[in-house]
């Protein structure tokens, strides 16, 4: 995240940078995320951690196994960091991050009476929307042609997102071939893109066929438009 600090001339480490991961699957971002920190030469960092922790860092998983996993890997990791009594993290959502763009008007905070699980769960959606995010880090899915409906990631309609990439995206292609624009991957980067405000940093790992594909043309344009600087490094 030395990225963000050369550019905007602030730390992750600092109030008000609030950071997620939309895809965090079993935690490794947001664990060493939190192992960076710790190993930064600043005299209050535990406590500017301990701060984050608590208030700006947020995460979504849709497999319960994994979010499960997730939790207990960042709890751990921060326990092994701060030490002291055992916090959870109140900062991971079981949720779609795709679908909280489609329900994005859905007053979650008069919903039916649920089960205890199930209300912390849409408390937890309900911060994570009110927060002003800086800082969107993820592997986000990949499923374009994907054949078998019992893969995990399969394609899932979103209206209100591939309208979005249909007006952007799509819209600024040349390419007849436009179906590679409502991958997964890239929908992820559409969403991140309307999500983050300004003075804001996208870190993804991605597929990166988007570089020279001919139909990944109107992608690029918009890459170009909606971003001052981009960093792309391929192993």
């Amino acid at each position: 995240m030395l990225f963000y600090k050369e550019e905007f001339e602030s730390d992750i480490t600092d109030r008000n940078i609030k950071i997620i991961d939309p895809f965090v699957g079993t935690g490794t971002f947001m664990t060493r995320l939190m192992l960076n920190m710790a190993k930064q030469n600043i005299d209050d960092i535990k406590e500017k951690l301990e701060y984050k922790y608590k208030n700006e860092l947020y995460a979504n998983e849709i497999i319960l196994l994994a979010y499960y996993i997730a939790s207990i890997n960042i709890e751990n990791t921060y326990h092994d960091i701060i030490g002291g009594d055992y916090k959870s993290f109140e900062g991971i959502s079981l949720t779609d991050t795709f679908q909280l763009s489609e329900d994005n008007d859905k007053d979650y905070k008069n919903s039916e009476p649920l089960l205890p699980f199930f209300m912390e769960n849409i408390e937890r959606i309900n911060k994570q929307l009110e927060a002003p995010i800086k800082v969107i880090m993820a592997n986000p899915p990949y499923s374009i042609g994907q054949k078998s409906a019992n893969k995990n990631a399969q394609n899932t309609s979103y209206p209100k997102l591939d309208a979005r990439i249909g007006e952007t995206y799509v819209r600024e292609t040349n390419s007849t071939l436009r179906r590679s624009n409502y991958d997964t991957y890239i929908k992820a980067f559409r969403w991140a893109t309307d999500r983050l405000e300004e003075n804001g940093l996208i870190a993804f790992i991605s597929n990166g066929s988007f570089l020279d594909a001919n139909s990944s043309d109107g992608f690029r344009k918009c890459l170009e438009k909606e971003f001052e600087k981009i960093y792309i490094i391929k192993s």
